[in-house]
């Protein structure tokens, strides 16, 4: 019998914490969702709820990541393989990137305040952590 605490679980729980928390910001982003105070610009009539479309689309790109990156950590043994696990790395990476790309590169797309910063950093720290310590299931020798 395998045993239960294992890397592979331990991975499985951190990315589970990760997306629980990130719900809070997901949440966040679906309230944007046809508030006046997040349009682009009035100004622009064929703009002005362009912004929420955004929204909306994050919203589901990234609850789309979440269960794709889900199934990939639930797959049954016979489908790890490196493939699998670099895609859900890339798709760990593309979820949380655009959180940092304003903080040393970009002030103008930084997160809105500390507590928003925060808050993508306790969200991206445990799966980010899960998917290299899963690394070795996908990547077994001797297939």
């Amino acid at each position: 019998m395998p045993a239960k605490l294992n890397r592979l679980n331990v991975a499985r729980a951190l990315t589970l914490i990760g997306f629980l928390i990130g719900l809070r910001s997901v949440g966040f982003t679906w309230a944007h969702i046809g508030d006046e105070l997040f349009v682009l610009t009035a100004d622009s009539r064929l703009a002005v709820t362009h912004s929420w479309h955004h929204y909306f689309r994050e919203v589901f790109g990234d609850v789309a990541a979440m269960v794709v990156i889900l199934l990939i950590l639930f797959v049954p043994k016979p489908l790890r393989r490196p493939a699998v696990w670099w895609s859900m790395l890339i798709l760990l990476f593309g979820f949380y990137a655009p959180f940092w790309v304003g903080v040393p590169f970009m002030a103008e797309l930084a997160a809105p305040s500390r507590a928003a910063e925060i808050q993508h950093v306790l969200m991206a720290l445990p799966p980010m952590i899960g998917v290299f310590l899963c690394r070795s299931y996908y990547f077994q020798a001797g297939r």
